[in-house]
């Protein structure tokens, strides 16, 4: 398990929570990392650095700007893809050049999205989430009512969904189309998961995590005790575990209904994973990381 911290250091921890190495930076780590098929990760820190580490010795690094919110995405062909706050969409090879970037009206916090056929989805603070081809060219852009800080998700058939601040998760067709949106809330910031039946799961900041169904019919929504900007995850036998601002881990049944929460010291802001033996792992505010069975 890799995780990043504010204390500045990416941890490497083993399946017991043993520490297998750290690595340190000169600022926060504030996003996910990202690890690609040769161990190599890949994340940004607050001091503008994308990194690749490997084994917990540094690979190389380069400097991108304010890239910290942004978490890296490797692309197929193993181009390493972050957004930056300085307007910019990055593509680095793996020998850390810049390959190209894609510059926009605005920053760039979103993490990007892989879609189909090497497209790229990735959302920006001018209240847009724009389509870039393979080779870097745009090729297409959905314009929002307020900035897209989530990551948008795809959906069988194609289908994107766009989370923004102006309260709405967005459909969309693959040309672009508008097939439906949600009745406007609070700002969402939560990517959503999507499940094989095209159901979508996301949180908001009114502190509701909510199930939208392909046809845009809502299935339930779940009232916690804090914003939601945790990224729900989902396990294969229809079980979502999402973290809330009020401390605590939640696992939702298909139905909408809680089956347990579990208590941290701090806000659980940041987005479960999900392990191979179905280890449930997830960070809290409180500096702790904590495993589940």
């Amino acid at each position: 398990m890799y995780v990043g911290s504010l204390d500045r250091y990416l941890y490497a921890l083993q399946a017991d929570g043993t520490l297998a190495w750290r690595f340190e930076t000169f600022a926060s780590i504030a996003s996910s990392p990202a690890v690609d098929k040769d161990g190599t990760v890949y994340f940004t820190s607050v001091d503008h650095h994308l990194y690749a580490v490997r084994a917990g010795a540094l690979v190389w690094v380069v400097t991108l700007g304010n890239c910290s919110a942004s978490s890296p995405v490797i692309a197929p062909d193993g181009t390493v893809l972050v957004g930056s706050n300085d307007r910019k969409l990055y593509a680095v090879d793996r020998r850390g050049h810049v390959a190209y970037t894609v510059s926009g009206a605005a920053g760039f916090n979103a993490s990007p999205t892989l879609g189909l056929s090497g497209m790229v989805f990735a959302g920006s603070d001018d209240h847009s989430v724009v389509a870039i081809g393979a080779g870097g060219e745009l090729a297409g852009r959905f314009v929002t009512g307020g900035p897209v800080r989530g990551s948008a998700a795809i959906g069988p058939g194609g289908t994107l969904f766009v989370p923004s601040d102006d309260g709405s998760l967005y459909s969309l067709g693959p040309a672009g189309q508008v097939r439906w949106r949600t009745t406007p809330t609070s700002a969402i910031e939560s990517s959503p998961a999507v499940d094989a039946d095209g159901t979508a799961y996301f949180g908001s900041f009114d502190h509701a995590v909510y199930a939208y169904e392909r046809s845009g019919h809502l299935r339930w929504s779940v009232l916690t005790a804090g914003p939601v900007v945790s990224s729900p995850a989902l396990t294969g036998d229809g079980m979502v575990f999402v973290g809330s601002g009020d401390h605590a881990l939640y696992e939702i049944d298909h139905d909408g209904q809680i089956r347990w929460t579990y208590r941290t010291e701090g806000p659980v802001d940041p987005s479960p994973a999900i392990g191979p033996a179905g280890e449930i792992v997830v960070g809290s505010g409180d500096g702790s990381v904590y495993a589940f069975r």
